[in-house]
C-alpha cells in the first residue's frame, strides 16, 4: 500500500536536504541539535570535521525558516541483530529536533514521513531509534522493542560462586590495546537488539581518538582471554572516590561490557567484585535479565535499581521482517496490521516449523488477529507485552487465543538487548 504523505510544510518552512559538506550549513545543524539537547558545546572546525567524518554515509535532513534551520533530522544504514543471529539491514535515526518556537506546524511529521518513504523505497524492512521522549513515536509506527537496567552490585557482601572448569586468565590493560579485539568480541558476543558499531565508535570508546571539545574521562579495561589466549570477553569501566581518608571507598562505574562465552562473563564480574577500595559497582545499560545475581552466592548482593525502554523499532515490511528471524516456538497464525503511514498495512501469515524458520505470506483472508504496526514491532524481536496491548484495547483477536498463540511464537528465552547509543 502506497504511503501516506502528511500535509505541505505551512509557508515560509522548506524541508530540503543538508549538505554535509557546507560548513555553514553543518555547523547550523549542529547547533540547532545542541540547542534542543541542552548541550552546552561549543562548535568548532574540529568538531564539525569530526562530525562529517564519523557520519559519511549518514543522510540529513533540515526543515528551514527562511534560511534559518528549525528541524532536524539524520538517518543511515544499519543491521539489528535478529533472534537466531540473523543481521537485519534497518534505517538508523537520530539528531531529531524541532525548535521550541515552532512547535506544532508539522515540521517532524514531514521530516519523519519522507524519510520512512525513502527507507521503504530502498527496501530496507524496518527503522529503528531511540527515543528521548517516548509519546512521539507512536504515531508514527515506532515501538518500544528493547529494555536496559541499571544493576548495582554491593562489593562488601559478594561472594562468586565457584565454577568448576573456570579457565583462561584477566588483565587490566589501556583502552587503546583492545581496538584491534574489541570488535569481534562483540560480534561473537550480540545477543537480538544489538546494533553495529561504526569504526569511529570504536576509536572514540578505545581512545584512539575522541569528539574535539568533550571532557576527558579517565577510563580502564579488563581483558578476558580463554586458554588459547582468543579474547572472549572485556568491559571498560571508571571510578569515583566517595568521602576521603582511610575509611573512603570507591563507587566504579561499568560502561560498555561484552562477553562471548559464559566463562568470560563470569570472570569478568568476578574481576569486578573482587577490586580492594571499592563499596559499589555500578553497570548501566545493561540487559534486564542480565545472570549477574545468579553468578553470586548471595544473590541480593546485585540489584537492578533501573530499566528503561530503548531500542523503538517501525517495521516497514513485516512480511521480510518476520521471515529474517528464527524461533523458539512453532505455530501458525495470521494477523492483519495496520499502518497509519501505510508502509505495513496488509494480512500476513506466519508459518514457523519445527526447526525454528518461518514462511510469512500475504493473504486477503480473514486474520485470526488485528493490530497496529507499533505493537507488532514492540514484540517483533522477543519481548514487548501483546497481553497489556490486549488490555488496552490495542490488540483486536478474531480467532480465540490468537494472541496469545502469536506472544508464545515470538517470545525468546533471553530479552533482547540494545546496549549502544546513536
Amino acid at each position: 500500500m502506497a504511503s501516506t504523505l502528511p500535509a505541505p510544510l505551512p509557508d515560509p518552512l522548506t524541508l530540503r536536504e543538508v549538505d554535509p559538506d557546507d560548513p555553514a550549513a553543518l555547523d547550523a545543524f549542529m547547533a540547532q541539535v545542541s540547542l534542543v539537547f541542552s548541550n552546552p558545546v561549543r562548535h568548532t572546525a574540529e568538531r564539525r570535521d569530526f562530525r562529517r567524518s564519523a557520519g559519511v554515509d549518514h543522510r540529513l535532513l533540515g526543515t528551514f525558516d527562511g534560511e534559518r534551520i528549525v528541524g532536524t533530522y539524520r538517518s543511515w544504514e544499519t543491521r539489528v541483530t535478529l533472534p537466531g543471529g540473523a543481521l537485519l539491514p534497518a534505517n538508523a535515526v537520530s539528531s531529531v529536533t524541532v525548535r521550541p518556537t515552532h512547535r506544532r506546524r508539522g515540521i517532524l511529521s514531514a521530516m519523519i514521513t519522507k524519510d520512512l518513504t525513502d527507507a521503504a523505497a530502498r527496501g530496507l524492512p524496518a527503522a529503528v531509534l531511540i527515543a528521548a521522549e517516548s509519546v512521539i513515536y507512536g504515531r508514527f509506527g515506532f515501538g518500544p522493542a528493547t529494555e536496559t537496567a541499571t544493576w548495582h552490585l554491593d562489593v562488601r557482601r559478594t561472594v562468586p560462586r565457584p565454577r568448576a572448569g573456570a579457565g583462561g586468565r584477566t588483565e587490566v590493560v589501556d583502552p587503546s590495546e583492545v581496538r584491534h579485539l574489541a570488535p569481534a568480541v562483540f560480534e561473537a558476543a550480540r545477543l537480538p537488539g544489538a546494533m553495529d558499531r561504526e569504526p569511529w565508535w570504536w576509536d572514540v570508546t578505545c581512545e584512539i581518538t575522541r569528539w574535539p571539545g568533550d571532557p576527558v574521562v579517565p577510563q580502564a579495561c579488563v581483558l578476558h582471554r580463554e586458554d588459547d589466549g582468543t579474547p572472549s570477553g572485556y568491559a571498560f569501566y571508571t571510578w569515583k572516590e566517595n568521602g576521603h581518608g582511610v575509611d573512603a571507598m570507591a563507587t566504579i562505574v561499568v560502561g560498555d561490557l561484552q562477553a562471548a562465552t559464559g566463562g568470560a562473563r563470569t570472570a569478568l564480574w568476578s574481576f569486578f567484585a573482587s577490586l580492594d577500595l571499592v563499596a559499589t559497582v555500578r553497570a548501566e545499560d545493561r540487559p534486564v535479565d542480565d545472570p549477574l545475581p545468579g553468578l553470586l552466592v548471595d544473590a541480593r548482593a546485585a540489584r537492578r535499581t533501573a530499566s528503561a525502554d530503548f531500542l523503538w523499532i517501525r517495521l516497514l515490511d513485516p512480511a521480510a521482517a518476520l521471515a529474517a528471524r528464527t524461533y523458539e516456538c512453532p505455530g501458525r497464525v495470521s494477523l492483519r496490521v495496520t499502518d497509519p503511514l501505510g508502509h505495513a498495512t496488509g494480512t500476513y501469515v506466519l508459518d514457523v516449523a519445527g526447526d525454528g524458520t518461518a514462511t510469512v505470506t500475504r493473504t486477503d483472508d480473514d486474520a485470526d488477529l488485528t493490530l497496529p504496526v507499533d505493537v507488532l514491532s514492540s514484540v517483533y524481536l522477543g519481548a514487548g507485552d501483546l497481553y497489556a496491548a490486549g488490555l488496552a484495547g490495542r490488540v483486536d483477536e478474531h480467532s480465540p487465543g490468537a494472541a496469545a498463540r502469536l506472544a508464545r511464537i515470538l517470545r525468546t528465552t533471553r530479552a533482547p538487548w540494545t546496549g549502544t547509543w546513536f
